[in-house]
């Protein structure tokens, strides 16, 4: 029995009254596997583990909970936050563990963009026989236990395994489970089989998912559901590809998916190398004092679209449509409009539609009172893409520069979107041309797209932002 007073536990030398073996959990060990080995070989209550190594949010300072049913359910993957439920640091050095032991043990600690590729909870039978459980089994690029070939198993379709096993991991994971003694056995829970294979094949799909958020980011505007798996797994292989990566199509992968892909453009910073623990989350207390006021990013974006429409107006309307364009302009009144569209035929209804697009540009993107609908504004101030804050020589960068990062990178987004935006409306069919800003309102609405995205830093260090080249329709509009 592990002792109930947290003050006699926090004691490195009480620690020997625990009966555990350094250095005895594999590689990438699930949280859930070794707190039940802990409580097989210790036999602890689930309130006496719960007042010594369970967390819980108290006026958001992290308290060790009193009752025995905490909020945060250790195998709730679709409820998975950064938080874990125990108190990883306390449980690492009762069990004289390093921290590295509890690497990829929970959701949590996978980047955001990951978590919506975890499944619910599965097992391997023959693994939990030997000792291990991984969390990383219920992500969808696993299909079959990596060792034993055996289909995993779950709630709805567990085979061999009990069904109490999988009902006491989602229910009550912090106290013993009979079932699992029954599969797991003293021996194996004292020190499990070690599987050297195992420990690739799982190293593989942990590095490829521990590099989301630090080194790859992905992004489309508006995309607040994921992505489906494939277009997800072909997305971040064709980038890390371009970025010559190493292991840039996983062994799970299905190789299928990159036979055609997705043409995309190269944007590198410079020269400037990025490391990336100097990107940092926009949250993070480090970057409190370099954030750069929005007005910046707002009047910046709004210079390149004047410099973006000023190069189409050049070269996507020719003499005539530059004349009736100015003619339109100074119109007001929608007969009027019609009868000038009727007029001017192609080159009245092309400078029709470019004037729509400026209009709706400036309107929606650039109004505070739209509610700042602009992506590129949402963007600089996304916790989920990356800061930089690395030093420049001796000191900080200057002021107008310690957001540069994301600046250029949402400066290229903004312009593929604008020149993406305006290739759509190009082909737009006659007959939806019309004089009524509310209707042309609707029509632009509909054909808006966001140009996808993603974000890496290169083996050599260097930050590169690859775009989606949209299909090209209408008129040639070169690039930005």
């Amino acid at each position: 029995m592990i002792p109930g007073s947290l003050d006699d536990l926090g004691h490195h030398g009480r620690c020997s009254r625990v009966t555990w073996y350094p250095g005895s959990t594999p590689p990438y060990s699930s949280l859930w596997i070794t707190i039940q080995r802990f409580v097989m070989l210790n036999q602890p209550s689930r309130a006496a583990f719960a007042q010594d190594f369970l967390v819980r949010a108290v006026n958001a300072a992290k308290v060790p909970p009193t009752n025995s049913n905490p909020r945060h359910c250790l195998n709730d993957y679709r409820m998975a936050t950064t938080q874990s439920p125990v108190r990883l640091t306390r449980f690492a050095r009762v069990l004289r563990e390093s921290a590295a032991t509890f690497s990829c043990c929970h959701i949590g600690q996978f980047a955001r963009l990951a978590r919506p590729y975890f499944g619910e909870f599965v097992v391997c039978i023959d693994c939990l026989g030997e000792g291990f459980h991984s969390v990383l089994y219920a992500f969808q690029g696993i299909h079959a236990c990596p060792v034993h070939g055996t289909q995993l198993e779950r709630l709805s379709h567990h085979g061999a395994t009990p069904s109490e096993l999988f009902a006491h991991a989602l229910r009550n994971p912090y106290a013993s489970c009979q079932s699992l003694r029954q599969v797991l056995g003293l021996p194996a829970a004292r020190w499990p089989k070690a599987n050297a294979s195992r420990d690739q094949a799982l190293g593989e799909i942990a590095k490829w998912l521990m590099e989301l958020g630090s080194r790859c980011w992905l992004g489309q505007h508006g995309a607040f559901q994921p992505v489906p798996f494939d277009v997800f797994t072909r997305r971040l292989c064709q980038l890390r590809m371009e970025m010559k990566l190493s292991d840039a199509i996983p062994g799970w992968a299905d190789a299928r998916l990159l036979r055609d892909p997705i043409p995309v453009e190269i944007a590198t910073l410079g020269t400037v190398k990025v490391a990336p623990k100097s990107l940092v989350d926009i949250h993070d207390r480090r970057a409190a004092r370099h954030q750069t006021d929005l007005s910046i990013f707002g009047h910046t974006l709004q210079g390149d679209f004047k410099a973006i429409r000023r190069h189409l107006q050049h070269r996507a309307l020719n003499p005539r449509g530059r004349s009736w364009l100015a003619r339109l302009a100074r119109t007001k009144e929608p007969a009027d409009i019609d009868a000038l569209l009727k007029q001017g035929g192609t080159p009245a209804r092309q400078a029709w539609l470019f004037l729509a697009w400026s209009r709706y540009v400036r309107q929606r993107d650039f109004n505070p009172r739209a509610g700042l609908q602009t992506r590129s504004i949402q963007f600089a101030v996304a916790s989920d893409y990356p800061l930089w804050l690395a030093y420049r020589m001796r000191g900080l960068p200057p002021q107008r520069e310690h957001d540069f990062v994301r600046l250029w990178i949402a400066r290229w987004i903004s312009a593929a979107g604008l020149l993406a935006f305006w290739q759509r409306i190009s082909a737009v069919p006659d007959r939806d041309i019309t004089a009524v800003d509310a209707d042309m309102g609707i029509t632009l609405m509909q054909i808006r797209e966001e140009p996808q995205w993603s974000l890496g830093i290169g083996a050599n260090s260097l930050l590169s932002l690859c775009l989606a080249t949209p299909m090209r329709a209408g008129p040639a509009t070169g690039t930005a």
